[in-house]
């Protein structure tokens, strides 16, 4: 078999496929953050899979004309590196120029082709890297231990860019950072027949990409959604630049002032409040749609006083006269911080998950904020709200959230459905604790019976056994005319004074009333809070209001997997209203499957091509290398869900956890070549301490987050790249390990390979979200790590064939 010249070669393999598996990584977690707004996320979460599947495709290309390639496989290797580079500017403005249909039903054909022109754009980049890729890996199995590690810590270096970029230079930045990489392995791999005119062109498009980092996105910005969708009814039109734009991990935030055609609204207003006079206006939009409204109180201090006939203060009503401490989750527009301000706060705590927020306040929006963030009794930080109050001894008469929706994107091969840390039964819980005697819990979410329901039931399961007996005295429920419904949980009963008073304020508003102690108003939400068997009520529901857990945190999938009919009459449904469809994920699934199907079989149906032409150990060891795209995906995404709360905020874990999920793989590639050899007894070990290990991480890590919540962010970092560590060199070891016996078995297979195990990673990540979504993420945790136990089995007979 052709291999690279090991006395030359080598460390260039190293370098080259370092630097291409960093570029893959950083133009994969930014098409994250692109999809996400330009596409409702379901669409991006398509998108992402089908482009992964480039590097299947790939993969199968490389099996198919495995004689060819092999016959000159640095050239190849640097052709395809090449067309990489060429491919990434052309990917990258068609995505900024395409015309997105503003919703998505595939009715037509031309909005089905709009979406897989948008989608091929995506995977193209993926084909052409995942082929260098494959090539360097394939033309190195018998070294494929310290070639594969180089990838993996490439990708682990890559992981980190794309987030501590986005905040300096933007989306066009981190692009060109992707650009400036695909061209240093190019350079690397480029045979010594190239020039060196040729090599110094290259070197000085890299110079110039990092030179205009800071200024392509200011050239050249993602264009957002047409229509920002202020409310269920009400929508405008977005139009010329923002007044402030700024990137993040978490979001693009941009703030826009309302067109003068369009009336100022305050949302959570009683109809009282409708017709009182609101000062100016500017919309802040994150990805280009879920937002809120920054309004000037600071410059008209006047116009607070609408504030009071809103449900940004029913809670505090109830605290009149007091000066309550108040804890405000979700800082946003800070109408809850004003109404906070106006009724007399000793407290105001305010906790923003999006940095971009606060620094606006600060920075464009200073004339509207001034007067409230300068008040000694406001106190605002950056954190995510659950977290920060874990680590938070303070105790509160007030904590409140207003249409808070912590959408976390996952940025690892999966696009994981909106799961929600602080609507939980353990965010309830935690904020429960944080109440001081007789205190209140407000959670202010959209007024669908169903929505407010699971929310009531969260709040019902986290409450102690005797609280539990009084749940039907501690609660009330309020909702506005635009949709929106207050949910509040006393520490203690109601008294009949303070029933009376919510009454006769609500009344006032005229807020609509939807539970009241004692009071008979014939409804779902009351039907619920007075139910007797909330278990029986629970399943006799058309839809799902399980309460959710932190292992299962699906709060805004209300669909029932078991009601296939209810999931396609609301398959169109809004984001904001339903999420998680499961007609969606399971047709993605089905088209993931055929066409990795498909992928796989092609180079077994043409096996002239290669070297060989057998098919021997095809069986063996497609289940085993499908066994490892599907596990090892699966492992991935759900330690950084679970390592999510311990770290404080998703970019923190997508950061650390999968920083560490790389890079201690690539230990563990590197370490396989000495510790297992074909046949070892160490190899059926190592399926045995994943899953081990993986079990030990999937059911203790409540235990994990509640001893270590309070330590600084670094060592709360430290914990979890040292539990990291061991799983992560276990999971290393399997593919060079395969590679290997695969080299000794049937060379050709090589390439093939990395066309199962790229495919198979697409459908694990589809495969993760249904799991989780029904099982829970320590499921599918077990779940992938057992599935290295099959993977082994299957491979054993093969393995021991190569050791003799």
């Amino acid at each position: 078999m052709t291999e690279l010249n090991p006395s030359v070669s080598l460390r260039r393999s190293w370098l080259t496929i370092a630097l291409l598996a960093g570029s893959l990584l950083v133009f994969q977690v930014l098409l994250t953050r692109v999809c996400a707004l330009r596409l409702h996320f379901h669409f991006g979460f398509l998108i992402i899979s089908n482009s992964l599947l480039g590097i299947g495709a790939s993969g199968s290309l490389l099996a198919l004309f495995d004689r060819k390639w092999r016959k000159n496989p640095q050239q190849w290797i640097w052709a395809f590196s090449l067309m990489f580079v060429v491919s990434l500017p052309l990917s990258w403005s068609y995505l900024l120029l395409a015309q997105i249909p503003e919703t998505l039903k595939f009715e037509t054909l031309k909005e089905t082709l709009q979406f897989s022109a948008f989608n091929l754009a995506c995977a193209v980049p993926f084909f052409f890297g995942g082929t260098a890729i494959g090539l360097l890996l394939s033309a190195n199995a018998s070294r494929v231990h310290s070639v594969y590690a180089a990838d993996l810590i490439g990708a682990g270096v890559g992981c980190l860019l794309c987030p501590l970029l986005l905040w300096p230079v933007g989306a066009g930045g981190c692009f060109l950072a992707t650009v400036a990489l695909a061209l240093l392995a190019a350079i690397s791999a480029a045979p010594a027949s190239v020039g060196t005119s040729t090599r110094g062109g290259l070197l000085l498009l890299t110079a110039a990409s990092v030179a205009c980092m800071p200024m392509l996105d200011g050239w050249f910005p993602v264009p957002g959604k047409r229509w920002l969708d202020l409310t269920q009814a009400h929508t405008v039109p977005t139009f010329g630049r923002p007044v402030y734009s700024q990137w993040s991990a978490n979001s693009r935030v941009d703030v826009l002032p309302l067109p003068a055609s369009f009336p100022t609204f305050l949302q959570a207003r009683g109809a009282k409040a409708m017709a009182m006079p609101l000062p100016r206006q500017w919309w802040i939009g994150q990805d280009g749609d879920a937002g809120t409204m920054l309004t000037d109180f600071g410059s008209e201090p006047e116009k607070l006083d609408v504030l009071k006939y809103t449900m940004y203060s029913s809670a505090f009503e109830l605290k009149q006269g007091s000066k309550p401490k108040i804890c405000v989750i979700g800082v946003g527009g800070a109408p809850d911080l004003w109404a906070a301000k106006i009724h007399d706060a000793s407290v105001i705590h305010g906790i923003e998950l999006n940095r971009s927020i606060l620094d606006l306040h600060g920075s464009v929006a200073k004339e509207f904020s001034a007067p409230l963030f300068a008040d000694p009794r406001v106190n605002v930080v950056c954190d995510e709200g659950r977290s920060a109050l874990m680590r938070d001894t303070e105790h509160y008469d007030v904590i409140q959230l207003t249409g808070i929706d912590t959408w976390t994107a996952l940025n690892s091969g999966a696009y994981v459905l909106a799961e929600n840390y602080l609507y939980t039964v353990g965010a309830c819980r935690t904020m429960y604790d944080r109440l001081t005697d007789n205190g209140v819990l407000q959670i202010t979410r959209m007024a669908a019976d169903m929505e407010s329901i699971r929310l009531l039931h969260n709040m019902f399961t986290a409450l102690p056994p005797a609280a539990q007996a009084d749940f039907a005295s501690s609660v009330i429920s309020l909702s506005t005319p635009d949709n929106l419904c207050a949910v509040m949980l006393k520490k203690g009963k109601f008294t009949a004074e303070e029933v009376a008073k919510v009454e006769a304020w609500a009344d006032d508003c005229k807020i609509q009333k939807r539970y009241l102690p004692g009071r008979e108003l014939k409804n779902g939400v009351e039907e619920f809070v007075v139910a007797p068997d909330k278990a029986k009520f629970t399943a006799d529901y058309p839809y799902d209001i399980r309460p959710t857990t932190d292992d299962w945190p699906y709060f805004f999938s209300f669909l029932r997997w078991d009601r296939p009919d209810v999931a396609e009459a609301r398959k169109y449904e809004p984001t904001w209203v339903v999420q998680g469809n499961p007609q969606f994920l399971w047709r993605q699934l089905l088209y993931s499957s055929i066409a990795a199907v498909v992928l796989i079989l092609l180079p077994m149906l043409f096996r002239r091509g290669t070297v060989t032409g057998s098919r021997a150990g095809a069986v063996p060891f497609l289940v085993y290398f499908a066994g490892l795209g599907i596990g090892f995906i699966g492992i991935e995404i759900a330690l950084i869900q679970k390592f999510t709360l311990l770290l404080g905020q998703p970019l923190y874990s997508i950061v650390v956890t999968l920083f560490a999920i790389l890079v201690f793989t690539g230990v563990g590639s590197m370490l396989s070549g000495k510790w297992l050899k074909p046949g070892s007894a160490a190899a059926r070990l190592v399926p045995v301490a994943i899953l081990v290990w993986i079990s030990l991480l999937a059911y203790g890590s409540e235990a994990i987050v509640h001893a270590c919540i309070t330590l600084p962010l670094i060592a709360r970092g430290a914990v979890v790249m040292l539990l990291v560590a061991p799983a992560a060199m276990a999971l290393g070891m399997p593919f060079a390990h395969g590679i290997s016996i695969v080299q000794k078995i049937n060379p050709s297979f090589v390439p093939w390979a990395w066309a199962v195990n790229g495919t198979t990673t697409v459908v694990g990540s589809i495969l993760c979200v249904i799991v989780s979504m029904q099982f829970g993420f320590a499921a599918v945790l077990v779940g992938s790590a057992a599935i290295y136990l099959i993977a082994f089995a299957a491979i054993d007979a093969t393995s021991r064939r190569a050791a003799s």
